[in-house]
């Protein structure tokens, strides 16, 4: 069972231990909230309570808790500057779980026997872990910093750590491969910084960033700004270098451009990643019965029936991404990829092409009568 929680902080372990955690029963409550900015998510929360307790009658068994989550969300959670919110509650099995979050959530209330922890693990492999060491000659102090939160890991005051650049070079790497960090930070003198860089071992040395005006008596707010300002220059390199690389598979056929393709792929069961505009909003429609997306069809080309509209066909896209476990990267500003379409997606494997729907004018064309009237019932005889 996951530790009691004694902060919002996202760690490995916590994230590794809650997405392996299972119940015998369906009694897991799993919590996703959009917190905006102006504090109306309270009452966002009492909407959802509402329609779930309509949509679900299985929740009214689970009333403890639903005011568990409750609870947290009006009196302990606070959002300082977070944009979403995943809560997990089983009180049967002593587990309770919360993580604020830097990007919005769809909202939801579901039930299962597990946690619903998708879009959880989706966005934290978009941002990186980073392991931030402040030293000086008395002190050494670790701090972690993962989607812009921080924790503060361990202190040491005095010792060998403080005064040995190998003996802390060991310490950082340890710590690095135990908390699972993809990038170390050091906040340090010049001449420290030397020191400790030629006793890391050559991988965490590529991975090192500099931060000469951080030093260990810093608070954990000041800290963590800094932070934040890594995480997203970091996003940045990330963006660009994946874009480019999409791009190059577009051409080469291991990649899909615009809504409906991207649609398509994603119902075969074929996309490893999906890219779209950041904010990026659009109107379609739906079938009911194959669920398949499309722009304007108001009939479905594969089944026939009348389709429904949805209101944002580009969220409703990327909620089914998450909800199959693809990775979805948001891209900020790319003049080439908004001249692709605004969304893409790479291919797993190369997505079947199905062939277009025949018009009524290509219908007319390739059905007749005797008497030279048109008919779907009978194909015009072809020449020898």
């Amino acid at each position: 069972m996951p530790p009691e929680p004694t902060s919002l902080f996202l760690s490995a372990e916590r994230a590794s231990a809650l997405a392996a955690w299972r119940s015998p029963e369906e009694d897991v409550v799993s919590l996703h909230l959009d917190v905006d900015a102006a504090g109306a998510y309270p009452s966002a929360l009492c909407r959802l309570l509402r329609e779930a307790k309509t949509a679900q009658p299985r929740l009214r068994a689970l009333a403890r808790d639903v005011e568990r989550l409750e609870a947290f969300v009006r009196g302990e959670f606070s959002p300082a500057g977070r944009r979403g919110l995943c809560a997990v509650s089983c009180v049967k099995r002593g587990l309770f779980e919360a993580f604020s979050l830097p990007e919005p959530l769809k909202p939801s209330l579901t039930i299962s026997d597990r946690p619903a922890v998708r879009p959880l693990e989706s966005l934290g492999a978009r941002y990186r872990r980073f392991l931030v060491l402040l030293a000086d000659e008395r002190r050494a102090r670790f701090v972690e910093m993962h989607l812009g939160e921080a924790t503060e890991v361990e202190t040491h005051d005095g010792g060998e750590l403080t005064s040995d650049p190998a003996a802390l070079a060991r310490r950082a790497a340890a710590l690095a491969a135990a908390r699972g960090a993809d990038r170390l930070v050091l906040g340090a003198s010049a001449e420290r910084l030397a020191a400790f860089t030629a006793a890391l071992p050559a991988d965490l040395r590529g991975e090192l960033i500099s931060e000469p005006l951080l030093g260990p008596d810093r608070p954990l707010e000041a800290v963590a700004e800094r932070g934040r300002h890594n995480e997203r220059e970091s996003l940045k390199l990330r963006e660009a270098v994946l874009v480019r690389r999409f791009m190059e598979e577009l051409k080469n056929g291991g990649a899909v451009a615009g809504l409906e393709a991207v649609a398509a792929a994603l119902q075969q069961g074929c996309v490893k990643r999906v890219f779209v505009r950041e904010g990026w909003a659009k109107m379609g429609r739906r079938c009911p019965a194959c669920r398949r997306l499309s722009l304007d069809h108001r009939s479905c080309p594969w089944c026939f029936r009348v389709t429904e509209h949805v209101f944002d066909v580009v969220a409703e896209l990327v909620d089914r991404a998450v909800e199959a476990g693809v990775e979805v990267d948001p891209v900020a500003l790319h003049p080439d990829f908004d001249g692709v379409g605004r969304i893409g997606a790479e291919l797993s494997t190369p997505a079947a092409r199905r062939k277009e729907t025949p018009t009524g004018r290509a219908l007319r064309a390739l059905f007749a009568l005797k008497s030279g009237r048109t008919s779907p019932l009978r194909p015009r005889s072809q020449p020898e």
